[in-house]
């Protein structure tokens, strides 16, 4: 119990002086916590929305990509990646079938992959290749609890799988009269994060939480 009051983000902006009255008033005022979580400070929000190589998403089977050559429309054509992560391009090549490892790449490296692939080949000279994600595979997120409407959810089609925690919310039909918005909790993985989002749409200047593939939200019902 004292470890979790020492992490404890209020706690640690006070001085080292005053943390024994702090954690006696806390123990005999009994506030609420909840279990197995870790509280989300303001690093762990940052970072939570950065996982998955800093920011940049990496290719997954199952996704549709778009592959342009610059001046060289007629090549322009979409693909899907297979479900061992790679992408057959014979077009490059003009002869058999010609496949290019692209699941765990971003659009970048991929570009570059195909580009450097293409430099080998007669069929186009010094190509120009750029990538782009048009439907990502299985990107979803799950809302639970005081919801309107709880259930499984795909991020928006186009767009990098990332969204933040109050929009999350808005897509499950946003809260019901019993939610408690001061306690959402966002599990990831083998974490849990506790998250505030009344007080981050009430402080403009609070870190917004990013929603990834995969995590579950629950909104939790407010105590009477």
């Amino acid at each position: 119990m004292a470890q979790f009051y020492l992490r404890h983000p209020t706690i640690q902006r006070l001085s080292v002086l005053a943390l024994p009255c702090v954690i006696c008033l806390l123990l005999l005022a009994g506030c609420d916590t909840v279990s197995s979580t870790r509280p989300a400070s303001t690093t762990t929000q940052e970072n939570a929305g950065e996982q998955n190589g800093g920011g940049r998403y990496a290719i997954q089977p199952g996704d549709l990509l778009l592959i342009s050559v610059a001046g060289e429309p007629d090549f322009n054509q979409q693909v899907r990646v297979d479900w061992n992560g790679r992408i057959n391009l014979p077009y490059l090549t003009g002869r058999g079938r010609s496949e290019i490892r692209a699941a765990g790449l971003s659009s970048s490296g991929l570009a570059e992959r195909i580009t450097e692939f293409a430099q080998h080949s007669t069929v186009l000279l010094n190509p120009r290749i750029q990538v782009l994600v048009m439907e990502y595979s299985n990107q979803m997120f799950v809302v639970l609890g005081q919801v309107n409407q709880p259930g499984r959810y795909a991020f928006p089609h186009g767009l990098p799988p990332r969204m933040d925690l109050e929009d999350a919310i808005g897509t499950g039909g946003g809260y019901t009269r019993l939610a408690r918005q001061s306690v959402i909790l966002v599990k990831r993985g083998s974490l849990i994060y506790k998250v505030d989002l009344r007080k981050m749409t009430t402080h403009p200047g609070e870190p917004r939480f990013i929603v990834l593939p995969g995590d579950v939200i629950t909104v939790t019902e407010r105590l009477f």
